[in-house]
């Protein structure tokens, strides 16, 4: 009796958001923020810190495909650009381009084809002009590069991925409460969407 008493008070006495994830939300994530914010949203807000040279990313770029299918206009997915090392900032430069001139997407997907298809090092200025003249961009992708408010854009993706702590590709965070990484899921991709899936149906259900 006196264990099972002290049971019930250990869990009386959790912290609410504790309880919350366990009971409410399924899935594997970290709680990084006030988990009750999530009571009742409409919008999942998705924002995905990724790097062109990850081989998690550019797998995820096809499996995010059906987290967008399936959520429809309930998911707002917003991607950040990052980069380490000796990388350069001239793919996360041209992301921010070419998403201004509606060319994200198949701007990005080249990108991340001639880096693993390729074997090109895409973080070389002489790739991205290529790649920019293929698109008929060249012009704009040559101004965007000089452009202060691209490298402020550039600047913010690293910082707010040093904010939320995002030291593997891709990280997720979800309405800034919840993050989701490979490792999570053992480096399996099509594992971490399902489980991003799951998450966002369990979010979602509690409207």
């Amino acid at each position: 009796m006196k264990q099972v008493a002290a049971t019930l008070l250990a869990l009386f006495f959790l912290p609410l958001s504790t309880v919350l994830a366990d009971e409410v939300i399924r899935g594997k994530y970290e709680v990084i923020g006030d988990i009750n914010k999530l009571k009742g949203v409409k919008t999942i807000k998705m924002l995905e810190f990724f790097n062109y040279s990850c081989g998690h990313c550019y797998k995820f770029l096809e499996t995010s495909k059906k987290l967008r299918a399936k959520f429809k206009d309930k998911l707002h997915h917003k991607k950040y650009p990052i980069y380490w090392g000796n990388q350069t900032p001239y793919p996360a430069k041209a992301f921010y381009i070419a998403d201004e001139l509606g060319l994200e997407e198949e701007f990005t997907q080249e990108l991340f084809d001639t880096n693993f298809k390729l074997n090109i090092n895409i973080f070389q200025p002489k790739v991205i002009r290529f790649l920019a003249k293929e698109y008929k961009i060249e012009k704009e992708m040559t101004t965007g590069m000089q452009s202060t408010a691209i490298s402020a854009k550039t600047n913010e993706s690293l910082a707010l991925a040093k904010k939320f702590k995002a030291n593997e590709t891709p990280t997720i965070i979800i309405n800034n409460v919840l993050k989701v990484a490979p490792s999570m899921s053992k480096g399996n991709v099509e594992e971490m969407t399902t489980n991003l899936e799951v998450i966002f149906e369990d979010i979602l259900k509690n409207q």
